[in-house]
């Protein structure tokens, strides 16, 4: 081709590639990708949309203010397409999200470390397939704590982390049953389970389940010490991921990466095929390369 013409060097399918790969890789490049040209402008703008990390800092409030101008500026199909992952930290509540998150109805991973019932009216146009939440919280205003999921925010759903403790069948069997009516839910994780019972009763009532996860903040002073999980129970899974960890643990899964769902399924691969010594362990340890 003429270098001084108008026309790109490379195929047009190739020179989307190449800025988009460059885009994903190097997010901060975006804003001078895109200055190039019209054409990697209409590429690459919607790669800045994708994910909203919101924690407590200030490039974070940058980033906040910079969704809501999205909002307000953007057409309601593009926010829609376009945002797809989204984490609020503890500063961000119903009344600071109240504006975003009715309109982000395209969000395939949601995390919020911070939820009350409100947030069911702000989300009921949005269908998830990850999620990380304290629900609990968004029952707590109903006269009994059932947790409905049969409602359409939870249609979609593949992998749910719950951000509470689990205390006892009877906590299960009262309030929890209805995660087993969930279509496509494959992956579970409550913080610090451990209960046989329970455990083997979760895996009864979610027939789908392929992984459940017992998550700790921190791991015991040794796992021996953990109840012996039964040994066909190779589905569950004990770890130990930091609230840090699991921030960078998120960003990772969104791109793809090695998050802790990802090596919890790779672990329990590894159980079924025997790899596992002794056979009864439910936890990750260095030499499974995992």
């Amino acid at each position: 081709m003429d270098p001084d013409g108008d026309s790109p060097y490379f195929p047009r399918e190739l020179e989307r590639e190449i800025f988009e790969t460059a885009a994903e890789l190097y997010p901060e490049t975006i804003p001078t990708l895109l200055l190039v040209a019209l054409r990697v402008l209409e590429w690459i703008e919607p790669l800045g949309y994708r994910t909203f990390f919101l924690a407590e800092t200030r490039s974070t409030s940058q980033r906040f203010r910079f969704l809501q101008h999205a909002i307000q500026s953007k057409p309601a199909h593009f926010i829609r397409t376009n945002i797809w992952y989204l984490l609020a930290g503890t500063t961000f509540t119903a009344g600071t999200l109240n504006d975003v998150l009715p309109h982000c109805t395209g969000i395939r991973s949601l995390v919020l470390f911070h939820a009350c019932p409100s947030m069911l009216s702000q989300l009921k146009d949005t269908q998830p397939r990850r999620l990380a939440i304290p629900i609990a919280s968004l029952f707590h205003d109903q006269d009994t704590r059932v947790m409905d999921f049969t409602l359409p925010f939870f249609a979609c759903l593949t992998h749910l982390d719950v951000f509470e403790i689990l205390n006892d069948l009877n906590s299960w069997s009262s309030s929890w049953t209805t995660l087993g009516l969930l279509p496509g839910l494959t992956h579970l994780a409550f913080l610090e389970l451990c209960e046989s019972a329970l455990i083997a009763e979760i895996l009864v009532t979610c027939t789908k389940l392929k992984v459940l996860i017992g998550m700790h903040s921190e791991a015991p002073p040794s796992w021996e010490d953990m109840p012996n999980i039964p040994v066909d129970e190779a589905r569950f899974v004990s770890m130990a991921v930091s609230t840090t960890d699991y921030i960078m643990d998120w960003e990772v899964g969104t791109k793809g990466g090695m998050d802790f769902w990802a090596r919890a399924d790779a672990f329990v691969a590894k159980r079924r095929r025997g790899e596992i010594e002794p056979r009864s362990r439910h936890w990750i340890e260095d030499r499974d390369e995992i």
